[in-house]
């Protein structure tokens, strides 16, 4: 299991999805629309992964065929995820 603060980036224009581990060992969510200069926080529902990709894929569709304006927009049929793994941080005085 990828430590506490992984987080995920996925660019799906005009929308941003990042997710990331939370401490109880959750996946949470996030959307920016860059369009409305919004941010929609999703609860934490996923243990996997995985399936907190899917379920972040399908989210910005909702999205954006019910909250964003475009009835018709699609996800694309693969999202490239950046991923980005926190450092230990050491503090040295």
């Amino acid at each position: 299991m990828p430590p506490r603060g992984y987080a995920c980036l996925a660019e799906l224009t005009p929308l941003t999805l990042e997710i990331q581990l939370s401490a109880d060992g959750l996946w949470t969510m996030q959307l920016f629309d860059q369009r409305a200069g919004c941010r929609v926080i999703m609860p934490p529902s996923e243990f996997d992964l995985d399936a907190a990709k899917q379920k972040a894929i399908a989210s910005a569709e909702f999205y954006m065929r019910k909250y964003g304006g475009d009835r018709s927009w699609t996800s694309p049929p693969v999202a490239e995820w950046r991923e980005f793994t926190p450092r230990e941080v050491v503090w040295e005085s």
